[in-house]
């Protein structure tokens, strides 16, 4: 086996689509996917665009065929098996791109997360920007995040949700950034509940980030933002004071009543559209607190001039 696959199949093999989602899709929580034949025939040709050829040991190898060794792992089979449309039934995949046009749709989700993973310092890596060109083409909702595969809920909210995760990652929010993912993983496993939980904490770790904290509950720190930080001082103190009190509070209220608490002896099933909201507004708030920070960070100075006449060392 390659050395790099060897190095990284742990993770290759750990939590690829179809068993981060296995009991939500059992359930029927969250729809199977659907793909064209077209579509699939334009994924595996962008996979076979941005395959990585390399020798080890003497023996030639590709990050396709890599990827077929790591699912058939992932799945514990011998070889992989796809649908056969001209007899019936299933029957084995030849290879990585006969799996992509042929395989059941969520196992197609499978394929593409693995293939990434493979590829060497895949988040540089222009696949998953084809990637996504690609399904937009088509009209699919499926998105490639960091690797992991979502169903776009808007393309307005999911470009929404791709800028704050820029935000995130920029600002450094690397706290945040950690629970939102895993706010969006929640909510697409049908998890309504603990998506919501997860995206308060993604909102009030980009909050501590800002004001240089380590503890705090939501309303702790926005009382914070507000007094002893010049953020809000753009809009007069009356707004600030809305802006703190009502306006950034809808998450942590959704947090209290649905989230984990406020439900009373009896838990509630949360429905998805509650979720889905919370996501929306860890990603509008934490967006807001980053154009914050930008707005008012003062511009970097240009170093002084040297003269004609001057040594510049």
């Amino acid at each position: 086996m390659h050395r790099e696959l060897m190095r990284r199949g742990v993770w290759v093999l750990q939590g690829l689509f179809s068993k981060r989602y296995e009991k939500a899709l059992s359930a029927k929580k969250i729809p199977f996917p659907t793909f064209s034949r077209v579509l699939r025939t334009r994924l595996a040709m962008v996979c076979r665009d941005h395959a990585e050829y390399y020798e080890d040991f003497g023996t030639y190898s590709d990050t396709m065929r890599d990827a077929v060794g790591a699912l058939r792992k992932a799945y514990g089979k011998e070889s992989l098996r796809v649908q056969d449309e001209k007899k019936g039934g299933d029957r084995n995949a030849s290879g990585f791109e006969d799996f992509i046009v042929y395989a059941y749709p969520h196992h197609v989700l499978d394929a593409l997360e693995a293939f990434y993973r493979l590829l060497p310092d895949p988040s540089q890596h222009p696949f998953q920007a084809e990637l996504n060109g690609v399904l937009a083409e088509e009209g699919s909702p499926w998105r490639m995040t960091d690797g992991h595969m979502y169903m776009v809920d808007s393309r307005f909210l999911d470009a929404l949700r791709r800028e704050s995760e820029e935000n995130m990652r920029r600002e450094g929010f690397l706290g945040a950034h950690e629970e939102f993912q895993d706010a969006r993983s929640y909510l697409q496993a049908g998890n309504a509940d603990d998506a919501i939980h997860k995206a308060n904490c993604a909102f009030e770790s980009a909050l501590k980030s800002v004001l240089n904290q380590k503890e705090g509950t939501a309303d702790q720190l926005l009382k914070k933002l507000r007094e002893e930080t010049d953020l809000l001082n753009g809009v007069p103190e009356e707004t600030q004071k809305a802006i703190v009190s009502t306006v950034l509070q809808g998450l942590p209220v959704l947090r209290h009543k649905i989230g984990g608490h406020g439900q009373g002896p009896d838990a509630l099933d949360v429905p998805l559209a509650f979720g889905d909201l919370a996501v929306n507004l860890s990603a509008s708030y934490i967006k807001f607190l980053a154009d914050l920070k930008k707005e008012l960070s003062p511009p970097r100075k240009s170093p002084p001039a040297v003269e004609d006449d001057e040594i510049p060392f």
